[in-house]
């Protein structure tokens, strides 16, 4: 089963460690770390990272793409890249001790129609009815909301099995292209529903009410409190182990990664979703937009806690 992942609106987040920040003065920083991201591009490092093939489409700012590019090749990912004019976003955040974190966001990376009907030709050349093709991330600038639906379903005419996790999307609009699998979290999944949650059985029930729908597959990540899932493979309630937390950015992508790590090989309900919150519990121990590490997803894996509903 092929994996291919999009990313149309790719991230350098760019961490500056200041000491003792102070307002209005220059200040100086100890060390600087640059991160490449995005979350089509997450899912397919974090796939990578653990022995797992996919081909990731990539749209790149010409001015500011070399890091990107260079870093992608050293970790071996298997990327088709394409090229608009302007810079990727740079998402840069100070640290300092003892005050929230500062985060100065450049967005002006746009691209129009006439390239995403590029990659798409180019994807069609790739994709098969039973690929997994991931389309995650907000599209840029200069694509309106018909495009991006329009775009969607096209790639729903190459695959069956189109996961989707874009905020560029409405509720509504979420439903009514109805993907084989979305991963929203709590938030997510109370705009989709259109109401709070107070337990688990409630969460199950607007599941099934999305599937009904015609959404294939819910996977509804709740953070330190586990997942739930329903789907074709059943329901599923999942528990994860009590960590202390580098960083939170991309462990949702890392575990849409895990799920389909698991599905790719033919995995049980059981195995999918302990390999989904592996991964996503493993990445948050990396610091930035690292993947995860299989040794930390071997560890975290052994004490994920499964409860299947009948």
């Amino acid at each position: 089963m092929k994996i291919i992942t999009l990313n149309l609106n790719p991230v350098y987040d760019i961490f500056y460690r200041v000491p003792q920040f102070r307002p209005y003065k220059e200040n100086i920083a100890d060390s600087v770390s640059v991160f490449i991201g995005g979350k089509g591009t997450n899912v397919s490092r974090a796939l990578r990272a653990n022995g797992y093939h996919s081909t990731a489409f990539i749209l790149l700012g010409r001015e500011n793409c070399q890091i990107f590019t260079e870093k992608l090749r050293e970790e071996g990912i298997d990327a088709r890249f394409f090229y608009t004019e302007g810079r990727l976003r740079e998402n840069v955040t100070v640290l300092s001790d003892g005050i929230p974190e500062t985060r100065i966001c450049m967005n002006d990376f746009s691209t129009d129609a006439n390239t995403l009907d590029l990659i798409l030709s180019e994807i069609a050349r790739e994709a098969s009815r039973d690929s997994v093709i991931v389309c995650s991330g907000k599209f840029p600038k200069g694509i309106g909301a018909e495009e991006a639906i329009s775009f969607v379903r096209e790639l729903k005419r190459l695959s069956d099995r189109v996961v989707l996790d874009s905020n560029t999307f409405t509720a509504a609009q979420i439903i009514e292209i109805a993907p084989w699998l979305i991963k929203p979290n709590e938030e997510e999944i109370e705009a989709l529903a259109g109401r709070s949650f107070d337990d688990p059985d409630s969460l199950f029930e607007a599941a099934r009410s999305l599937r009904d729908g015609g959404i294939g597959n819910i996977l509804i990540s709740l953070g330190g409190k586990g997942a739930v899932y329903s789907g074709e493979l059943g329901e599923c309630a999942v528990s994860v182990p009590v960590i202390r937390p580098l960083s939170t950015i991309g462990a949702g992508d890392s575990t849409v990664a895990g799920f389909l790590a698991a599905f790719s090989e033919n995995a049980g309900l059981a195995e999918c979703l302990r390999r989904a919150c592996a991964f996503g519990s493993a990445a948050c121990l990396e610091p930035g937009t690292n993947p995860p590490r299989p040794d930390n997803v071997a560890s975290l894996e052994e004490q994920i806690g499964i409860r299947i509903r009948n």
